[in-house]
């Protein structure tokens, strides 16, 4: 029996080390569900840190430990010594966003880890970048991180709603060069959530296409900006899907919609 447990665990770390990276403590570089590159989305569009802190000096790596529940939650968190208040429970409160698919219930506990850098130079251009929209519905935001399927009012495209993303997807959509040397076609069906601020995050492709069109699509709904859905009075997290159809008929690209899946 322990030879077993311990061929599974050998098993587990070699998988996990082709794509994650395994720190000189044995910690597992946490990898969400929709990739690593969703932390950096979250971090994008999510951070909110104290003026105060934001000197002109100020350059921060954080790193944090966790380990998960059965739902790939992030518990347990640890922080590095002398990191500040104010950057930890900021940082608890990012990891609230993600999802993580967590080790087998069998194996001894892991422990994963994310790393980040912040600098003030950097929060201000991103800290400008949300300016540049703002939520119209004049809701409190729900504070339960609770991601909804149904509500009494879907998100909508910030900007004639689902006439206005079509338009918007169709016009900034660059078709990728090798999947048109290829001959590539299909749909890349996208699911995300849509954040009480209007940003999207936890992106997932739930049918992809090759020749690089499925991390277009991907890009393109990053850059998406939304009136969020609201439930009971508050704005609350809501998934949703969309399509986006790559067609190489008249070098056109054609999108629909669907929301609530």
């Amino acid at each position: 029996m322990i030879r077993i447990i311990l061929l599974q665990l050998f098993v587990f770390v070699s998988a996990v080390s082709v794509s994650q990276n395994i720190n000189a403590h044995g910690d597992i570089e946490a990898m969400p569900i929709g990739g690593k590159e969703q932390i950096e989305q979250v971090i994008q569009t999510q951070l909110t840190l104290p003026k105060t802190l934001l000197t002109p000096y100020f350059n921060q790596q954080v790193t944090v430990y966790f380990h998960l529940d059965s739902a790939g939650n992030a518990i347990d968190t640890e922080f590095d010594y002398g990191l500040h208040s104010s950057i930890r429970k900021e940082t608890e409160r990012l990891l609230k966003f993600m999802k993580y698919r967590p080790a087998p219930s069998h194996l001894p506990k892991t422990t994963y880890f994310i790393t980040y850098n912040i600098s003030t130079e950097r929060y201000n251009k991103l800290f400008k970048q949300k300016n540049k929209f703002t939520v119209k519905r004049g809701l409190p935001a729900d504070s339960s991180y609770v991601v909804h399927i149904k509500a009494e009012q879907s998100p909508d495209y910030y900007k004639n709603g689902e006439e206005g993303l079509n338009n918007f997807v169709v016009s900034e959509i660059e078709y990728p060069t090798l999947a048109v040397e290829k001959s590539i076609q299909g749909t890349v069906v996208l699911e995300f959530v849509v954040e009480t601020n209007g940003y999207v995050t936890n992106i997932v492709a739930k049918q992809g296409v090759n020749g690089g069109c499925t991390e277009e699509a991907i890009r393109l709904i990053k850059l998406t900006r939304w009136q969020p859905a609201f439930l009971g009075g508050k704005l609350v997290r809501y998934k949703t899907t969309y399509p986006i159809t790559f067609s190489l008929i008249n070098s056109t690209s054609s999108t629909n919609s669907s929301t609530g899946q």
